[in-house]
Order: C-alpha cells, then structure tokens, then sequence
C-alpha cells in the first residue's frame, strides 16, 4: 500500500543554457505536476526563446531563481542592479513563475560583533528597496540562506517581520545549512515553522555534500560514497529520512532538487521511493 501523503510537491531545478538538457525536465515536470525553477544565471538567448515558447503552450509550477551573483540585497544600493532586477522579475513573469529566489549577498558578511548594528540597518534598507519593487510588480521573493549561521537569518526575518515586508519569504537550502551553519537540521525546521506561522511562505532546495564544501551533489552519489547516514547536521535521521520530515512538516511547500543535471531524474525517483519506502514503514501493519 502506498502512502497518502502527497510527495508531488518535490521537482527539479535548471539553468537558462542547453535546451537539450533541460527540456526532458520540463516535460517530465508537466507530465507528473511537479514544480520546477530555472535559473537566470546565463541569459542564453536561443534557450530563452525555447522556454518562453514552450511555456506559453504548456503550464507548469514554476519559480525562478534571480541572478544572485548581480542580484543580491547587499548590492541593491548599486544604481545600475535595480533595473536588472525589475528586468528579471519581469521575464520571470512572462514566464509565468509565481515568485522568484534571491540570496542576501554573494559573499560571506562580517561577523564582527561590532559591526552588527550597522549591518542589520544597511540589510534592512535594502529589504525594503525590494520589497518595495517586489510590491509594484506583485511579485514575491524567497530568501535563501547561503554564507551565514542561523542567528544571522533569525535577525534578518525579525527585520522583514517587524517591518511587514509582506513580499519577502523564505527559502531553505539543505546543503548550505550543513556547510555553514553549526545548529543541526532539528533547529532550522523550528525556525521555518516560526517563519510559516507568522505567515511567510517557504521553498527548499534539497542537495546533499559531505559537509566540507558546496558540493550539489545527488542523494545518488551521495548513497554511493555512504554519506546518506545520520551526521552532525541530520542526527537523528539520516537524509532521505530527513528529506521525509521536511516533506512531512511543509507539504504545501515546493521543495527542488539541486543536483548534476543528467542525475536529475535517476535522483528524484530515488528520493520519492526513499519517502514511500519510509512512510510505509510507519503505516500500522494489519493483523
């Protein structure tokens, strides 16, 4: 018997370039009513055409994720990122993605206690520059935690919170948690249940790496090179079992694999088996 709970909320991520790698993905996206994010990193011409002809015949969940090397909050006080920004938005919306990703910055920010006060001022005029934008073209942008610990994006949303920047949520991403935060998984979902009963709307972004660096890889490999077990970030769990408990606690929530894309498919077939398999096995056995 198969599980109720719903696990079609799970899809991929692409990039603008190569539409031959991202075209399956596409159609398997439409053909299961999975979600599907595709990154405006590389503005390439011929595969934006592509998209846009292929969407306008065919309707998909679908988000973008912004140029967050140009694009992100820290640089917004550059004049010449907003245009590019509302440019992007409105691509995005031509695409017709329901909400785009961006990061806080594209590098690691001071830690230095110091500086803090100053910081969260600087951060909290750049929110609401986007804020602002994101208002004007009623387009909403999840915020992905990247370079930082935890305590950094606890005050970042305490500032959108406080000052009802009502288009700015949040995005997890599961691989960068582990990199660069030391609080385990178990404190990051309290977090985002925290942010989702104040009314912010969440994403997630599922990639596994072996804890040293950004790695983007396959829960596949990840398997292969038996890193799938219980570690420092997941304990108790291990990922496909920690992958379940996110699915189980956001299950409104989209949640994309970012991984290698010719191991896209073979990876999220793996995932969902994994969270049936786990799921039966909770299920009551019969006498």
């Amino acid at each position: 018997m198969k599980s109720e709970k719903n696990i079609s909320s799970i899809g991929h991520k692409v990039v603008d370039r190569r539409r031959e790698e991202i075209e399956p993905l596409l159609a398997s996206c439409r053909q299961q009513n999975r979600p599907i994010e595709i990154g405006l990193y590389f503005n390439d011409p011929s595969c934006h055409e592509f998209i846009e002809m292929w969407l306008a015949e065919h309707q998909l969940m679908l988000n973008t994720h912004l140029d967050h090397r140009k694009l992100s909050v820290f640089s917004l006080d550059e004049h010449e990122n907003v245009p590019l920004l509302q440019r992007q938005i409105e691509l995005s919306q031509n695409w017709g993605a329901d909400y785009g990703i961006n990061h806080i910055s594209a590098f690691s920010l001071s830690r230095r206690e110091s500086y803090q006060p100053a910081l969260m001022d600087k951060l909290t005029r750049q929110l609401h520059l986007l804020n602002s934008i994101c208002r004007k073209h009623r387009f909403p942008i999840y915020l992905e935690n990247t370079y930082h610990d935890l305590n950094f994006y606890r005050q970042v949303f305490n500032s959108i919170i406080e000052n009802r920047f009502d288009y700015l949520h949040g995005c997890f991403d599961f691989g960068h948690a582990k990199v660069w935060s030391n609080q385990p998984l178990s404190e990051w979902l309290d977090f985002l249940e925290t942010l989702k009963n104040a009314g912010k709307r969440l994403h997630f972004h599922l990639h596994a790496n072996r804890g040293l660096s950004d790695e983007h890889l396959s829960f596949i490999e990840a398997e292969w090179l038996n890193i799938i077990k219980a570690d420092s970030f997941t304990t108790p769990l291990n990922s496909f079992e920690a992958i379940e408990l996110i699915d189980s606690r956001f299950s409104d929530s989209r949640k994309v694999m970012e991984v290698p894309i010719h191991e896209a498919m073979e990876n999220l077939h793996k995932v969902v088996e994994e969270i049936e398999r786990i799921r039966q096995s909770k299920q009551p056995r019969s006498a």
